[in-house]
């Protein structure tokens, strides 16, 4: 994956139709290889979470796909709602068209008056067997504010596309900011708030967490989100699809 740079145009403003961005799959081919790259990935990584609280209190668009894209994608969902895609190219799930363009799961939700475009890394089907468990709080739902707590030693880009892709998910998914948090004290943390699910002070809190095997527990106040490499996107996508209302 090509290094982050704080400067690239993650954001732009919203229309009626906003469109979600994300990695596509040839971006996640390489991984940072030193401490060095992981400090550095850090400190890039919180600061695009705190752009992101800075320049709007929810939800801005970061990235963007070409015009001619979006207007493939809206040709393919017509295509799909129509019967005419192999099932490899797009399918109908729980009433939501999916179809797949440049690598990336498509779908639209409308989300507070407004109509998303999502593209996320897998469709449903791919997801269906992640294990889920426990019970959430309803005082999750409190306040304005997610923390996204990372693990400032992790070396992955897996990782670092999966914290974006539910961090840019988070204000439309459930209508809230994402706050950058580390999960324990580290060089390019001294500005964050050490939160995990075994210590939430509180607050609502996601934590992405390395492990064998994909799976979302549900503990309080607290969402840890597992898994490795492709693994921990499949967790990730499965829960954005649980707040959209795509999967049960």
């Amino acid at each position: 994956m090509d290094k982050l740079k704080v400067g690239d145009n993650f954001f732009e403003e919203p229309t009626e139709e906003e469109e979600v961005s994300t990695e596509s799959a040839k971006d996640l081919d390489s991984e940072p290889s030193s401490k060095e790259d992981s400090k550095s990935t850090l400190i890039i990584v919180l600061v695009i979470i705190g752009i992101f609280v800075l320049i709007i209190a929810g939800f801005k668009v970061y990235g963007h796909f070409t015009a001619a894209a979006v207007v493939d994608v809206d040709q393919l969902h017509q295509d799909n709602l129509q019967g005419n895609l192999k099932e490899e190219e797009g399918y109908l799930y729980n009433g939501f068209s999916f179809v797949k363009a440049d690598g990336l799961w498509w779908t639209e939700v409308k989300r507070f008056d407004t109509l998303v475009k999502i593209p996320l890394h897998f469709a449903p089907k791919e997801l269906e067997d992640i294990p889920i468990k426990g019970s959430l709080s309803p005082d999750f739902n409190n306040g304005l504010e997610v923390y996204i707590a990372i693990d400032p030693k992790v070396q992955s880009g897996h990782y670092v596309v999966a914290m974006r892709e539910l961090s840019a998910n988070i204000g439309k998914g459930i209508d809230r900011t994402s706050v950058g948090a580390c999960i324990e004290e580290y060089p390019g943390c001294e500005d964050r708030k050490i939160l995990s699910c075994n210590n939430t002070k509180g607050l609502p809190v996601v934590e992405l967490e390395l492990a064998a095997e994909p799976s979302i527990e549900y503990s309080g106040i607290c969402i840890k989100v597992k898994g490795s490499d492709y693994g921990i996107i499949k967790a990730v996508d499965l829960l954005l699809y649980q707040w959209y209302g795509a999967m049960n």
